[in-house]
């Protein structure tokens, strides 16, 4: 307010003495200027002075009532640079009924002198590349041939008058083009009246076969084009060429070509006795990553052993119906073979397949004569409800081990009661038989076997002792007892 007060005053008029001003101030007047070392201005003096001239008609005397004492100087002389005063940091008044008053502002940071802007360095070269950059270049085509087409024409030709063509074919690429057609059209009125190159017409347009064309070699085509007689010459005369070439895209790969491979394996006995039957197992298995198609398995039998149920005329050959195997994948064929007489018996199998190599197998099967001999003992007579003790002894007199051999005893019907056998042999009620089982028999080897039992029946007892070797009766023996009836006392 002291300010606005002041400004006011200085505004009217102020008549100031000393520090280099001599004279009043009037309006209108210049201001005054500062002599250089002069020194600050000096202080007012005088309280309520009139700020009317001497002479002012009616001027008064004193100072007017109310009239305001002129305010003191902001400045002192030598505060020049007077400290700023902080302001004070505003605050918010919570005006009733508000609910979310604003917040309470904290007064602004104390300004600090900007850090040092650091000292530039000098920015190094930049690197030189270790390896030229590659010319960018235009493709042409990819590796397919390319071509250009040049016409070459006059400025200017007169009405009525020739005009004389040639054409440039060129191949731009890399590879040559093969069969070259160049065909053109030009405005109607003109006939070809000379060529370099023969041509055909088709539509209203000529082509030329130019053949194959070598990269970067060129073929040319000239023309002699006539008016034709009664057409009306053209204010401009126009023509266009264009080239095509065949072209063909190749893609070449290489698979392997990989054989089917077969594995075989013919699995049969090493020995078998005259008159057993011989199962032999053919296994088929595809050993290569691809499938296998139409296989076929043939089988050969000679010597001691055959096929019992060979057809009439098929010789001595069995072949399989074609299969297909995949890649992995196992086919196992069974032969049911008898043999037939001592000796050497032989099986040759051969499995072929599309595409792969032919697979033969040969085993041989050694057949012989079991040779065993059974004897059976009994009571020749007894009374009927008498204990009957039997004795059976097993031999083999062969040359050879029988392996599976079992000896079966068919018993009386009449001798059930209290039956009793030695070695833990086997018994078939529905067939009233006693069966014994020996691993082997070695060559030479006897078994002994005893039963006990009663006899209940009236008749003759009949006991009939059966060996055999892998299901085949070999040897066979009976006894009879002769029933005395009941004893009389």
């Amino acid at each position: 307010m002291r300010l606005r007060k002041w400004w006011c005053w200085a505004a009217m008029g102020v008549a100031v003495t000393g520090g280099g001003l001599s004279a009043q101030h009037k309006p209108g007047d210049p201001l005054p200027t500062l002599a250089p070392g002069s020194g600050p201005l000096p202080a007012p003096s005088g309280a309520n002075k009139p700020f009317f001239p001497p002479g002012t008609p009616n001027a008064p005397t004193a100072p007017m009532p109310g009239t305001p004492t002129p305010p003191a100087p902001l400045f002192q002389p030598g505060d020049l640079t007077p400290a700023p005063t902080p302001l004070p940091p505003p605050t918010v008044t919570q005006l009733p009924g508000l609910v979310n008053p604003g917040p309470t502002f904290a007064p602004p940071p104390a300004l600090t002198a900007p850090a040092p802007l650091p000292t530039p360095q000098p920015v190094p070269a930049p690197l030189a590349p270790t390896t030229p950059p590659t010319a960018l270049t235009t493709p042409t085509g990819g590796g397919q041939p390319a071509l250009s087409v040049k016409q070459t024409l006059p400025d200017a030709v007169a009405p009525g008058h020739p005009v004389a063509a040639e054409m440039t074919v060129t191949t731009v690429g890399t590879k040559a083009a093969d069969n070259v057609i160049l065909t053109g059209w030009w405005t109607a009125g003109y006939d070809v009246a000379e060529q370099s190159v023969a041509s055909q017409s088709m539509n209203g347009r000529r082509s030329w076969g130019m053949g194959a064309i070598a990269a970067g070699e060129s073929r040319v085509v000239r023309l002699k084009l006539t008016p034709v007689t009664g057409i009306p010459p053209t204010k401009e005369f126009r023509s266009g060429f264009d080239a095509t070439f065949s072209s063909a895209v190749t893609d070449t790969r290489s698979i392997k070509v990989l054989k089917p491979e077969l594995k075989v394996a013919v699995v049969a006995p090493s020995q078998v006795f005259v008159g057993q039957p011989v199962m032999v197992q053919i296994k088929v298995k595809n050993a290569s990553a691809i499938p296998v198609q139409k296989l076929v398995v043939q089988s050969f039998m000679s010597g001691g052993v055959a096929y019992p149920k060979l057809p009439s005329g098929a010789g001595s050959g069995l072949t399989s119906d074609p299969i297909n195997l995949m890649p992995g994948g196992t086919d196992v064929i069974p032969l049911d073979l008898s043999a037939i007489r001592a000796g050497d018996g032989k099986v040759t199998v051969r499995v072929t397949a599309e595409g792969a190599d032919p697979v033969t197998q040969e085993v041989t099967i050694r057949v012989v004569e079991a040779r065993m001999a059974v004897t059976l003992h009994g009571p020749k007579a007894l009374y009927q409800n008498w204990p009957a003790t039997y004795e059976a002894v097993i031999e083999n007199q062969g040359e050879h081990p029988i392996r599976a051999a079992t000896f079966e005893v068919k018993l009386p019907s009449g001798l059930t009661d209290s039956l009793r056998a030695s070695d833990k042999p086997g018994y078939d009620v529905a067939s009233n038989r006693l069966v014994w089982k020996f691993e082997v028999l070695q060559p030479g080897e006897k078994k002994t076997v005893l039963w006990f039992g009663y006899s209940k029946q009236a008749d003759d007892l009949l006991t009939t002792g059966t060996a055999t070797v892998g299901g085949m009766p070999l040897k066979r023996a009976e006894w009879v007892t002769k029933n005395l009836g009941a004893e009389s006392k």
